[in-house]
């Protein structure tokens, strides 16, 4: 073979081996399977360290998000109590938490919340534990109201009714019935 067949053979195979890589991302868009690293809104997913914080900023929540730990199947969160949060957004946020966590994602099977009052301590040993949740996928079923159409009585019902939740007497000297 002459060598100008052979420079154009080589780069003809260049060029299409060029445009089939620069045509990867756009086909993995297209196909719906997005990346491991971010999390998409519109579908679940398995939840992972990698993309964790995209789907917690995406949760709109009064308390703020003090510790975060993600197993295999069990999410834990340790969520800080203002002075002056109402209950309805203490319950609010539970909610939207366990309904997030348990019906968005394939892997989270339990979900743990601890409600802790760091006010009146500038180190984390002097906090107190006020309120803790365990939910779990086999009871979020059909939590599809938003909390935002839900009244305080009936929040605080939905997440007695599917949930274990315990109250310390912090909670009962905050929120008296």
């Amino acid at each position: 073979m002459k060598w100008s067949m052979r420079i154009v053979i080589t780069l003809g195979i260049s060029v299409v081996v060029a445009i089939s890589l620069s045509m990867l991302p756009k086909l993995d868009l297209s196909s719906g399977l997005g990346s491991a690293y971010t999390w998409s809104n519109n579908r679940g997913g398995q939840l992972t360290e990698n993309n964790l914080a995209d789907l917690l900023v995406q949760i709109p929540l009064q308390l703020r998000i003090r510790k975060v730990e993600l197993s295999t199947s069990r999410l834990s969160l340790d969520l800080s109590l203002p002075k002056n949060a109402e209950t309805i957004a203490v319950y609010r946020d539970l909610y939207t938490i366990a309904q997030t966590m348990l019906v968005k994602t394939k892997n989270v099977d339990q979900v743990w919340v601890r409600i802790i009052d760091y006010s009146g301590s500038a180190d984390t040993t002097s906090t107190q534990l006020v309120l803790a949740m365990v939910a779990q996928r086999e009871f979020s079923e059909d939590m599809e109201k938003k909390p935002s159409e839900l009244s305080l009585i009936q929040l605080e019902q939905e997440l007695q009714n599917r949930f274990r939740i315990t109250y310390t007497s912090k909670w009962q000297q905050k929120y008296p019935l």
